[in-house]
């Protein structure tokens, strides 16, 4: 649930001495899609949930170090690699509008650089859904409405999309 330019640029901090700077990281949308006017914030529950367990199994860590994508010290820190910071933003189904601040991540910069990819994954991919279904349910008025299109997405994608209960 990272990408290599994420663990590189960890090992980079590390090597620089800057893995352990205390950091701020937002997300935030830049702009939205020509003829919308909002965004509805999703994905919050499944980043936390996530977090909690997100971790480097032995088979990852020995991919990194057949492969040489990163070097030994990064792969003893992401061994241990545990979420120790704090994150803060809009709740789960809140509209938003462009360079809002939706999530704040505070952290130190080896966590916040291992984590972004993830973060921005399902937030990019949940915020688009629940932003759709909002447009949808506006445009279908008092009719009943049903989307189907997880099936062109990720394997996953219908499970990430569903509403809860």
């Amino acid at each position: 649930m990272t990408d290599h330019y994420e663990l590189t640029m960890l090992q980079a901090a590390m090597r620089a001495g800057t893995a352990s700077r205390r950091s701020v990281f937002e997300v935030f949308a830049r702009r939205l899609p020509n003829g919308r006017r909002y965004g509805v914030f999703a994905g919050v529950g499944r980043v936390l949930e996530g977090l909690q367990k997100f971790r480097f199994s032995e088979e990852q860590l020995r991919f990194l170090r057949d492969t040489n994508v990163v070097d030994q010290k990064t792969i003893e820190y992401l061994e241990n690699f545990r979420f120790t910071g704090q994150i803060r933003g809009y709740a789960e189904g809140e509209v938003y509008f462009p360079y809002s601040p939706l999530l704040t991540v505070e952290s130190s910069f080896a966590e916040a650089c291992v984590l972004e990819t993830y973060i921005l994954s399902v937030l990019n991919y949940d915020s688009a859904v629940a932003s759709a279904a909002s447009r949808m349910v506006g445009a279908a008025g008092d009719r009943p409405c049903i989307e189907m299109g997880s099936r062109r997405a990720h394997e996953e994608a219908a499970v990430a999309a569903l509403a809860p209960p």
